[in-house]
């Protein structure tokens, strides 16, 4: 990500951020967007973060570009987890979770929608420590942090009456690509999730309440829609019947206690 002038995206100096996190990007065909990294984590190299980006079976040269830039960026924490095959993106993700080694981990779009750098802005002791997943949401307001097409707007709102109605959750964005927490919890988690798909950040959110007594915190981010996402209208009935596969497992636990 670029400011106003055109200068990569560089973080303040808080203490705190330092060594903190580990970020996951699930990549599937990313191969044109992966460049603007480069100059993001460059720019960003005094945080010694982690930057994890799982190659989730891509047809394109996504794991040729990504080869060329851990070339120049391993001094910077960049590592690369390749999946053999295509598996969704709730299984690139568990396994960026099991390959982190910082305290908290995150994970973002490869699109960089959202700013990784934000996560330092709470990286508090109740993220921490695991009581606390913190998840950004996408409000339309007057400020417009969010930019995003009419269309993808409606469709997520449907989506999220859709998982209200099926799993009793009052999570207003479960699919916003942006989520921070311990990485002790991160793991656990990861052994208990199921889905592989993008109905993953519903289990996840839900096992960590459900089963493991988190908070969400839930906080308004800046979001600029970039376009040519992986997610197409039939992805929808995948999703549908993940969340009915969720609420199966979670009530099958439930009756198990």
């Amino acid at each position: 990500m670029h400011d106003k002038n055109g200068r990569p995206e560089v973080a303040a100096a808080h203490p705190q951020a330092i060594g903190a996190v580990s970020v996951v990007i699930p990549c599937y065909n990313e191969a044109p967007r992966l460049e603007r990294w480069r100059e993001l984590i460059t720019a960003n190299a005094f945080l010694d973060w982690e930057w994890i980006f799982v190659n989730d079976g891509s047809r394109d040269n996504s794991r040729e570009v990504l080869a060329a830039m851990a070339w120049d960026l391993e001094p910077c924490g960049m590592r690369i987890v390749d999946l053999p095959q295509n598996r969704g993106k709730g299984a690139a993700v568990r396994a960026g979770f099991l390959a982190a080694s910082r305290p908290c981990v995150g994970y973002v779009d490869a699109d960089l929608a959202a700013s990784p750098l934000a996560f330092q802005l709470y990286l508090d002791d109740a993220v921490r420590q695991g009581h606390t997943l913190l998840l950004g949401i996408r409000l339309l307001t007057t400020e417009r942090l969010v930019q995003r097409k009419v269309f993808r707007h409606v469709l997520g709102r449907i989506y999220q009456t859709l998982f209200a109605w099926c799993l009793g959750s009052t999570i207003y964005d479960s699919q916003c690509g942006f989520k921070l927490l311990a990485t002790t919890k991160a793991r656990a988690l990861a052994a208990d999730l199921h889905c592989d798909g993008f109905a993953f950040d519903a289990e996840l959110l839900l096992l960590a309440q459900q089963r493991y007594d988190m908070h969400l915190r839930e906080v308004p981010i800046a979001w600029v829609e970039r376009g040519g996402s992986s997610v197409r209208p039939w992805s929808a009935c995948r999703m549908l019947v993940d969340l009915w596969l969720i609420r199966r497992r979670l009530r099958r636990h439930g009756s198990q206690e």
